[in-house]
């Protein structure tokens, strides 16, 4: 039997995307009638049953001829966990549709409630999150566990186990000493690992130590930011996953479009979704846009960047 309700699309951003300067979840099914509002609440009573922490939530509905088109976005700082809401949600709104009383719809978020709780930061750690929020320094947890806070060599750690009851005092934050290192970021498909190179020649003649990566994944992004000999970052971004995760970092410094060439990566839902992921970057960065006009696929960007373009020579 066919679903009345099936998922296109479920992503789990996990940094600033093309919905949303934060991480989150964007969710896209196709329904045989209109329950965006069902929707709605179903995400809300659910988020709220397992603990996790929603804003800006937003459902739309656009009807087609077949059927209607639903689109769930929200925040979150736990989008993995959002994404499996989402999940849920659907699972259990076919259940509904289809009268199925049978469908235990407890069980499920008992488990969600459970993984909630486990991956849940010690409230030691979310303290030092939001003093380094109102110092205006950037932060995320890393795939060792280590909570970053700064970037590279102007950046520091610290294990939460050190902070989280384990009966010793923790180390001191050298908060006057944190802060950025120049991070910049390059996107674009075959112009792109040339870019980051010339850009490693360039600040390696200004006797700083640089750390590259032509086609940087989320993870070896976050890796190269935590790197404290680093004193200037020069990420090539990986197309496919700033489509599916997002921006690895918070700011940058300069940002580089160098093409929208060949196939559309298969995370892109569409040609937009993938132009919009290439400018990403530029909406982070304090200064115009180093962008390559004879692209006529980067053209959309244009307008919407926010401290100017220069041309890419």
């Amino acid at each position: 039997m066919t679903s009345p309700i099936e998922i296109i699309q479920l992503v789990a951003y996990d940094g600033p995307n093309i919905l949303s300067p934060s991480p989150g979840v964007m969710l896209l099914v196709r329904s045989d009638q209109h329950r965006s509002d069902r929707m709605r609440s179903a995400i809300k009573d659910a988020a709220q049953f397992i603990g996790l922490v929603l804003a800006n939530l937003d459902v739309t509905a656009d009807a087609d001829a077949e059927g209607v088109l639903m689109t769930a976005t929200f925040d979150t700082a736990m989008p993995g966990i959002g994404a499996a809401l989402c999940a849920y949600v659907v699972t259990g709104m076919n259940h509904e549709a289809l009268g199925d009383e049978q469908w235990d719809r407890n069980a499920p978020l008992y488990t969600l409630q459970a993984r909630r709780r486990r991956e849940a930061l010690p409230v030691a750690i979310l303290q030092l999150m939001a003093e380094a929020y109102q110092r205006g320094l950037p932060t995320f947890m890393r795939e060792d566990g280590l909570l970053q806070i700064g970037y590279g060599a102007k950046g520091w750690s610290i294990d939460p186990e050190q902070v989280a009851g384990s009966g010793e005092k923790p180390p001191p934050v050298p908060w006057d000493d944190l802060g950025v290192v120049t991070v910049i970021a390059v996107t674009g498909e075959e112009q792109r690992a040339a870019t980051v190179s010339h850009l490693v020649t360039t600040y390696q003649s200004t006797a700083r130590h640089v750390v590259s990566h032509p086609a940087a994944t989320f993870d070896k992004a976050r890796r190269l930011l935590a790197d404290p000999s680093a004193e200037v970052v020069i990420l090539g971004l990986a197309t496919g996953d700033l489509v599916r995760r997002g921006l690895p970092f918070d700011r940058c410094e300069l940002a580089f479009i160098t093409d929208r060439a060949g196939p559309r990566p298969s995370e892109a839902a569409n040609d937009e979704a993938w132009v919009r992921a290439l400018g990403l970057p530029m909406l982070l960065s304090p200064q115009p846009v180093r962008l390559n006009l004879r692209d006529p696929g980067l053209q959309s960007l244009v307008p919407y960047a926010p401290n100017g373009v220069l041309a890419l020579s």
